[in-house]
């Protein structure tokens, strides 16, 4: 869990601009003062609470982090280290989603199950590769699966799978274009950025 939480708090600040010991003071001043920031920690300690028999607890973090961000992130579902919020307010993960490393998310975006009462099959979670980024009031639900470097852009609503390094926008979502990982990740892919 704590090498999670660390990834996450890194994962906030660009450690290109901000060089050396400045960079943890950053790190340690945003967990302090910042919402969006509060609720990834809060969700990560809820998911470490929620395998055991204190599984309670995990839902009253997710209650305090939806009234201190905005945001409700199940204690279920599964993100890797890196996850940042770059704002949180009405931000929504449902229990089932499963998400890589380096997942980025705005203000309004959801990750869910559709409502229930439609095709059997068009039901369930989206699983999000790595290094994805989900713009603001975007919406992924259901069985979608989003490619590895792939941005969804802002209001978007995506109703098929995205493929890998993939910009897709509107509504439905459309592919508009492809990217590189240098646009990606501001720097060539590198070993380990996508295990």
């Amino acid at each position: 869990m704590w090498s999670l939480i660390a990834a996450d708090l890194k994962a906030n600040v660009d450690h290109t601009r901000v060089p050396g010991p400045l960079f943890w003071v950053k790190v340690i001043g945003k967990l302090v003062v910042t919402p969006q920031v509060q609720v990834v920690v809060l969700y990560r300690i809820g998911q470490a609470l929620a395998r055991t028999p204190l599984r309670p607890l995990a839902f009253v973090l997710r209650a305090w982090g939806v009234m201190i961000s905005g945001a409700e992130i199940h204690p279920d579902a599964r993100i890797g280290p890196g996850f940042a919020l770059m704002h949180s307010s009405g931000v929504v993960i449902g229990g089932g989603v499963v998400a890589g490393r380096g997942l980025r998310m705005a203000q309004g975006a959801t990750l869910g199950e559709p409502g229930r009462g439609g095709d059997p099959a068009a039901w369930g979670f989206p699983v999000v590769g790595h290094h994805v980024t989900i713009g603001a009031n975007a919406t992924v639900v259901g069985p979608r699966h989003l490619g590895d470097g792939c941005v969804v852009g802002a209001n978007s609503v995506v109703t098929r799978d995205v493929p890998e390094l993939t910009v897709v926008g509107g509504m439905p979502a459309k592919e508009l274009k492809t990217v590189g990982w240098e646009l990606v990740l501001g720097r060539p892919l590198a070993a380990g950025d996508l295990d």
